[in-house]
């Protein structure tokens, strides 16, 4: 089954009482309207750029708030590119995020 939703990630420090930040991530889960095929340029002039584009995204953009990380069918991605094709909507350009360590 395709997945019909992704987890938009956003993450910020906060600090507590005593002043120690912590990283803290907000997970939303919005929409999906449709996955994209990379087109051939964009993959080349983001590999020139040391990106390895693997997933494009379309959704709402009223569901997108500049979110820097996504989950999708379970894996993570960072969000390289984005662009408005047409008005309502957004296209998220990612690539799989690498694990620190």
């Amino acid at each position: 089954m395709i997945a019909t939703s992704i987890t938009l990630l956003n993450r910020t420090l906060q600090s507590d009482s005593i002043g120690v930040q912590e990283e803290v991530v907000t997970e939303t889960e919005v929409p999906l309207l449709r996955v994209e095929d990379i087109y051939s340029n964009e993959f080349y002039e983001a590999e020139a750029q040391g990106h390895k584009p693997e997933l494009r995204l379309r959704l709402s953009d009223l569901n997108y708030n500049g979110e820097p990380e996504l989950i999708y069918r379970g894996t993570t991605y960072t969000v390289v590119r984005t662009q408005n094709p047409v008005l309502d909507e957004i296209v998220l350009v990612c690539e799989r995020k690498i694990k620190n360590g």
